[in-house]
């Protein structure tokens, strides 16, 4: 990772601290979910330390590419679970001649939210029961997660 980048990182580092809701995805069927990754913020540091294991695993890669990887980690609010998970599942699992910052930024673990209704269709058909959700308050409504989901 180049000093550049680690003191635009160092830099707007408070900005980025600050608190933000919790972003919930809609696919196109309509389905809701959130990342169960909710650990804290990945830091400067954290992310350096990555870097450096994928500049060992890619050498063909030129800083350049790992400035603006490093960048968007930051930029998309990584946690240091899912960065360390990411990293982790590249290297273990790329198959392409090439590396590409979204085969890194696309990572993440997601659980699927539920409303009440569609919680009470499911226990009355036997596909659930209610002890198999935790309710979480998310941005002010109320979702159902399936404990199974939110285990990893």
């Amino acid at each position: 990772m180049t000093a550049q980048a680690v003191a635009t990182l160092e830099n707007s580092s408070k900005e980025l601290q600050k608190a933000s809701p919790v972003l919930i995805t809609k696919s196109e069927t309509g389905e809701k979910s959130i990342s169960v990754y909710s650990d804290k913020r990945a830091s400067v540091e954290s992310i350096g330390r990555s870097m450096a294991r994928l500049e060992c695993a890619f050498p063909k890669m030129s800083d350049a590419f790992f400035s603006l990887l490093t960048e968007r980690i930051y930029a998309n609010k990584f946690t240091e679970k899912r960065l360390k998970d990411a990293i982790n599942h590249l290297i273990d699992n790329f198959g392409y001649k090439e590396l590409n910052v979204a085969d890194i930024i696309r990572f993440d673990r997601k659980a699927r939210l539920h409303s009440y209704n569609e919680v009470c269709r499911m226990v009355s058909k036997g596909e659930a029961a209610f002890s198999d959700f935790e309710i979480r308050e998310i941005n002010g409504e109320c979702y159902r997660i399936k404990k199974t989901d939110l285990i990893s």
